[in-house]
């Protein structure tokens, strides 16, 4: 917390003001940056010509990012993945936040049926389970990056899933 408010230019009183914890600060930390993704991805033209091509790019995007500062990227997805109930609402929120980045690369925009949001739930866990073995070494990056490009390929699986019988499954808690 003292390095961080050294390179804020605060006081550390200033910042446990606001953030009573370093969790806390690196909750705050992730939710602004996709805020930021997602007004970034509104600004631009999607890459790739299918679904899975601009979700692939995307995250693969995302993940060299993350390997550009590995100590930040552990430290971010160890909040995201804490279980404590107080962390609960700002978990959720960027979570909602990354699925809105995802569903805009898909879709340019565009309307996002109940199905493929479902895909891109799953192919935002494939990708968050595989930046967490590579952060623990227990994989590598290119490791990695054929797990998530495997997870992206779910996009293009022409079978219909069973979205309605999924969702009730959630709600019930059965899931």
């Amino acid at each position: 917390m003292k390095e961080l408010a050294d390179r804020a230019e605060v006081s550390l009183a200033t910042l446990y003001r606001y953030f009573p914890s370093k969790d806390h600060v690196l909750l705050a930390i992730s939710n602004s940056r996709y805020e930021n993704a997602l007004r970034r991805v509104a600004g631009e033209a999607p890459r790739g010509d299918t679904v899975q091509e601009r979700v692939t790019n995307h995250m693969m995007r995302e993940f060299r990012a993350g390997q550009r500062d590995q100590l930040l990227t552990a430290a971010l997805t160890k909040v995201l993945t804490d279980t404590r109930a107080e962390y609960r609402q700002v978990i959720a929120k960027v979570e909602h936040t990354h699925l809105q980045v995802l569903e805009h690369v898909a879709t340019a925009g565009g309307p996002v049926s109940p199905e493929l949001r479902q895909r891109l739930r799953i192919a935002g866990d494939v990708f968050g389970a595989a930046t967490r073995r590579w952060l623990a070494g227990v994989s590598s990056a290119a490791q990695a990056r054929f797990e998530i490009r495997m997870g992206c390929y779910l996009l293009s699986v022409p079978e219909p899933l069973p979205v309605p019988a999924m969702a009730s499954l959630s709600e019930s808690g059965q899931a």
